[in-house]
């Protein structure tokens, strides 16, 4: 648990970063308003948080019975989705979205097999219209931020049967077993309609606001 400190104008001794002990006669007029404005900017949002998680609770819980009642309703029977939902108010003024993120990530090891198989292949060369395959493999294993794009990864299995070659099979094969899933994350966002009828998001990032 997060422990948020404040240093007082009464302490005869202050603590720097490397745990020294510094007389208060010898900080400087900025020094002592950071302390004092760093602060207040922390325990307020640290109060922000709290009522953030605290809300995000809420609206798991309401849209869990929302979507109860929603399956009681239909007799149970609903789609069979990824568990994400919208739900109206009765003019459908406001919006709220239940949307579920499912991660895909890859076996760092295996992945790395399958290209190397990949690269292998195409260092052998492929004649004529299986060139096509050359610069889509070379760009689906090319990371950004150090992470590889899942899609343009998996999307080579959709080339299996042109390029029709045994090690490309491997490969695919390897991709298969390196798909890990990690746990699923549920975003909700809460909407509202303008004077113009049209829905603005009511934005809870506070990079965004």
């Amino acid at each position: 648990m997060r422990q948020i400190s404040k240093q007082k104008s009464s302490d005869k001794l202050w603590t720097d970063e490397s745990g020294m002990a510094i007389p208060y006669n010898r900080t400087s007029t900025y020094e002592r308003a950071c302390e004092s404005s760093t602060y207040k900017m922390a325990t307020e949002a640290d109060k922000l948080n709290k009522a953030l998680i605290n809300f995000k609770e809420h609206v798991m819980s309401e849209s869990k019975r929302l979507y109860e009642l929603f399956e009681k309703e239909n007799g149970g029977k609903v789609g069979k989705g990824k568990g994400g939902a919208t739900f109206f108010n009765f003019d459908r003024s406001i919006k709220v979205v239940v949307n579920v993120h499912e991660p895909i990530t890859f076996d760092d090891n295996l992945i790395e097999l399958a290209k190397d198989i990949l690269y292998e292949l195409i260092n052998e060369g492929l004649e004529g219209a299986k060139d096509f395959v050359k610069p889509i493999v070379m760009d689906a294993f090319q990371t950004q931020n150090g992470k590889l794009d899942t899609k343009r990864v998996l999307g080579l299995r959709r080339h299996a049967s042109k390029v029709n070659k045994p090690k490309y099979f491997e490969a695919m094969d390897l991709i298969d077993k390196a798909i890990r899933r990690p746990s699923s994350k549920k975003y909700f966002q809460i909407w509202v309609k303008d004077e113009n009828e049209k829905y603005q998001d009511i934005n809870l990032n506070f990079s965004y606001v």
